[in-house]
């Protein structure tokens, strides 16, 4: 009897940092012959230090995706697959109000068909999305959590064995503050409780889908995205940008993000 595989190592901060700027650029919130933000700025967005910035952008480079240019920083080579579901991004208040009413509407159906139609597999992709983010959450990891919480939600649509799904979440934008957008935290001074917040509403998700109950499993999921815009509107002013990110992507001093789930 052959010997069982080796376990997959678990991906590395600078990999979870490559494959976040990845789909950025998948997504075209950092197009073509675009300009990177500097290393300081991608320090800061995702709370790791330079070397793994330097080690991040060493993936993409290898993968094709972006090149360096000395005295020009790093230049994105690749952009959105032709013919690609694309979103618009989030630039505006109003933005964000239609983001959230979307999400509400299509993964309340996305979580009641994943309870429907799930498989062992496809189960214990979601239930390993929300391990990996609770382990980032033990680490303290909170500026990589939102991509990584992000997953959570793509194991659910990939569960409805719907390519339709799977298309539109995949393709939603997952972060605020790509364009002139600021949501500033108005008292809330422990961005990891935010996120435990976020990880009790995912176990309650992933609970009804695995107990097959579809009606809870779109309520649970509807009111977590519906809980996730009151907590952008009433616990945090937003307002526009003094210093927007560039149409050469380079971000400008001052820019805050905020996770959503």
């Amino acid at each position: 009897m052959a010997a069982d595989a080796a376990p997959r190592a678990k991906p590395t901060l600078a990999e979870r940092v490559a494959e976040q700027l990845r789909r950025l650029i998948d997504r075209g919130e950092f197009p073509r012959d675009c300009r990177l933000p500097t290393e300081f700025a991608l320090c800061r967005r995702f709370g790791v230090s330079r070397p793994v910035v330097r080690a991040a952008l060493a993936i993409l480079r290898e993968g094709g995706y972006v090149r360096s240019l000395k005295g020009s920083g790093t230049v994105v080579l690749k952009g959105p697959e032709p013919g690609g579901l694309a979103f618009p991004l989030v630039r505006t208040i109003g933005d964000i109000e239609q983001y959230y009413e979307f999400r509400a509407a299509l993964e309340a159906e996305t979580a009641s068909l994943a309870a429907a139609r799930h498989t062992p597999a496809s189960l214990g992709a979601i239930a390993a999305a929300l391990a990996e983010a609770e382990e980032m959450a033990r680490l303290g990891a909170t500026e990589l959590s939102g991509d990584i919480n992000f997953r959570f939600h793509r194991a659910i649509a990939r569960a409805t064995e719907n390519a339709f799904h799977v298309a539109a979440i995949d393709a939603l934008p997952n972060l605020i503050g790509l364009g002139p957008l600021e949501v500033r935290h108005a008292g809330h001074t422990d961005p990891g409780a935010r996120n435990q917040v976020i990880l009790d509403e995912h176990r309650a998700i992933l609970e009804a889908i695995r107990r097959r109950e579809a009606e809870r499993a779109a309520a649970e999921m509807r009111a977590h995205i519906l809980a996730a815009r009151r907590f952008v509107f009433h616990r945090h002013p937003a307002r526009l940008a003094a210093a927007p990110i560039s149409a050469t992507g380079r971000e400008q001093p001052g820019a805050i993000r905020e996770q959503t789930p």
